[in-house]
């Protein structure tokens, strides 16, 4: 790459994809930002290899090299002895020390991001012990920085890690190949088709985490059968149990086996005294490997169906299926390795799903009064197994399996549908790399155009409308309720009026909802078992970390960077506009909470950034991981101007 030229690495099937995007027959994407996201040759092929390198570098400045003061963005003038491919690099240059490994890395950066939002312009340099300096591909980069950690933490080399990384790389890749080859193919279709759209077009994935691709388990055939990115459909796989074996719950008490029926119509008949249950067809292939499940298979006790009934969409997170015609997700269990986790459902995770959206339930009058453009998307039912054996002697023995048959079942997005509003998962627009930049940029210049606005002007009104339609209802949850959804980027759906701007947010996924002490009374009242509250239960500091991340960090500041697109002085309007979002806020709803945790962030305090680099590296749960201090520009930069 010639270093003097900074550009960032796009495929050319991407710049085709802007004739398929959502809510748009001719995008209107600037040539400022057709030049900032072109294409480079010859890297479509090692794109995702790029890509995660970069993602790498995000991770480490963040989690570490921000922590440990040795990071800096300099002009290349004042760069120590720079590389000599960067001598006429003219823009600013992201120079991190790693003193443990006596090493640095430079790459070019088109802005200085005190959050780390680097957009990055140049190849990636390492210089080695020595002092030489060499372009560094993603396993320099990897294995550097898992040995850097291993001295820091005193631990062996994770050669897991590197793994996995490995892994993701060869996912994403063959997803970008993928994409490729039906980059001619036009896509625009009814609301509901643009939202499945936007759940299966997630290439690269979260830009903070080390393996943002990572699939533990599933060969090529399985990918191109179950995997969104794919455009996949699929029939579920059904079995039969007793009904004795059972453990359900619902909102209004109905059979969730009747309901299951009606939306999956598989159109079979349960035995007397059995209940049939829909599984994902990967999950149910696992099932039947497990020991327990063959033997109750032997003895007659469990049937497998087959496939059958209607076909689902499985969304960003691979596990959850949406319905033909949108009525309703299946939450539904995989024994598989995605990310973090192991994504089966366990019980007291469900529990606490339909416990938080029982809490909700009251105050949905009184949070659509205030805010009317703001909607939590319902658990309404769960089920899962227990073995007799496992009841009666008051010990899960099979636990692993029992919960690999957990399910929910979660209200769906036709009634918004129905109402005028395309809704979009927010990760696509904001989480996605450079097909998120072109799509929101496309987006956002049609909302402009439509209201003749400039864009700059057009940026920070929609800015300014998404953010106070996440920012407030959340808030009012946390500190007048005592209520912490995660509205995190994949947990988020932003519903577009006809012109493109916010018109509604969305949030789903209720499993990990926390409850402030404000509202640990109201615990008392659903009868919880113990795990289920112990799970639910947190400090009002938890509380405030989860949405100042979830929301502001994962969400707000992905917001800011992709809408920015490389230009400062936009990005500082933005943080500007978010400073103003938060004081309205605060005037309209005073709460001596609010005022503290508010207050602190406009003088300066941190936000809470997770560490998903070190909880991987740790191989910790994903419940263990740190929260780290993130600077921000909100304690710096001037109140917003008038918008109009």
């Amino acid at each position: 790459m010639n270093a003097s030229l900074p550009k960032s690495a796009l495929s050319h099937h991407l710049h085709k994809a802007l004739h398929q995007l959502p809510l748009l027959h001719r995008p209107l994407v600037s040539n400022a930002w057709r030049a900032r996201n072109a294409p480079v040759a010859g890297e479509m092929e090692d794109y995702a290899q790029l890509q995660h390198a970069r993602v790498l570098l995000n991770c480490y400045a963040r989690e570490v090299a921000m922590q440990e003061h040795s990071l800096a963005v300099r002009a290349i003038a004042h760069i120590r002895l720079p590389p000599a491919a960067l001598h006429q690099y003219r823009g600013q240059v992201l120079d991190i020390q790693l003193r443990r490994m006596q090493s640095r890395l430079c790459v070019g950066v088109r802005h200085v991001s005190v959050t780390g939002n680097y957009d990055y312009t140049t190849d990636i340099y390492l210089q080695d012990q020595q002092q030489t300096w060499s372009v560094a591909g993603w396993r320099e980069i990897a294995d550097l920085i898992i040995a850097d950690l291993s001295l820091r933490e005193g631990t062996p080399f994770n050669a897991d890690l590197l793994q996995q990384i490995e892994a993701s790389i060869a996912t994403m890749q063959h997803l970008l190949d993928v994409q490729k080859e039906k980059a001619g193919a036009h896509q625009t279709g009814t609301a509901l088709q643009q939202y499945i759209r936007s759940e299966q077009h997630l290439l690269t994935g979260h830009p903070f985490h080390p393996t943002p691709k990572s699939r533990s388990g599933w060969s090529t055939a399985e990918e191109k059968s179950y995997s969104p990115e794919h455009g996949a459909q699929l029939q579920l796989r059904y079995f039969q149990l007793p009904r004795s074996w059972i453990v359900s719950d619902s909102l209004d008490g109905a059979d969730l086996s009747t309901r299951l029926q009606q939306l999956t119509a598989h159109g079979l008949q349960a035995d007397a005294g059995h209940v049939i249950l829909p599984l994902h067809p990967w999950q149910a292939d696992w099932l039947m490997q497990q020991a327990r499940i063959r033997a109750a298979v032997a003895a007659g006790e469990v049937r497998d169906l087959g496939l059958s009934g209607k076909q689902f969409y499985p969304t960003a997170s691979i596990r959850t299926m949406l319905a033909e015609e949108g009525s309703a997700f299946l939450k539904l269990s995989l024994n598989l390795r995605i990310t973090n986790c192991i994504r089966n459902n366990a019980r007291h995770e469900l529990a606490a799903a339909l416990a938080a959206s029982r809490l909700y339930r009251p105050m949905k009058a009184e949070m659509q009064a205030l805010f009317p453009h703001f909607h939590v998307l319902e658990e309404q039912a769960y089920l899962s197994v227990s073995f007799p054996e496992d009841r009666q002697h008051g010990q899960r023995q099979h636990k692993e399996i029992e919960d690999g048959f957990g399910l929910v079942l979660r209200e769906g997005l036709a009634l918004h549908v129905a109402q005028g509003v395309t809704p979009l998962i927010c990760a696509s627009l904001f989480g996605n790399g450079q097909t998120g930049r072109l799509q929101a940029a496309a987006l956002i210049e049609r909302y402009a155009h439509r209201h003749g606005l400039p864009l700059s002007l057009g940026m920070r009104l929609w800015f300014s409308s998404y953010a106070e339609l996440a920012i407030f209802p959340v808030f009012y949850l946390l500190f007048e309720k005592g209520i912490a959804f995660e509205p995190h980027m994949q947990n988020s759906i932003v519903g577009l009026a006809e012109d493109g701007a916010p018109a509604r947010f969305i949030v789903r996924d209720l499993e990990l909802t926390r409850l402030t002490p404000k509202a640990h009374e109201l615990i008392a009242t659903l009868q919880l078992g113990t795990p289920t509250r112990q799970e639910i239960c947190c400090s009002d500091e938890a509380g405030w970390t989860r949405i100042a991340y979830c929301l502001l960090v994962n969400n707000i500041c992905e917001v800011i960077a992709t809408l920015a697109n490389g230009n400062h002085e936009l990005y500082l309007d933005l943080w500007a506009c978010l400073r103003h979002t938060l004081q309205t806020y605060l005037a309209s709803f005073p709460n001596p909470e609010a005022a503290r945790r508010i207050q602190g962030l406009l003088s300066g305090e941190p936000l809470p950034v997770k560490g998903n680099l070190l909880v991987r590296f740790l191989k910790q749960a994903d419940r263990k991981a740190a929260y780290l201090p993130l600077y921000h520009p909100l304690g710096v930069v001037n109140a917003a101007r008038p918008l109009l």
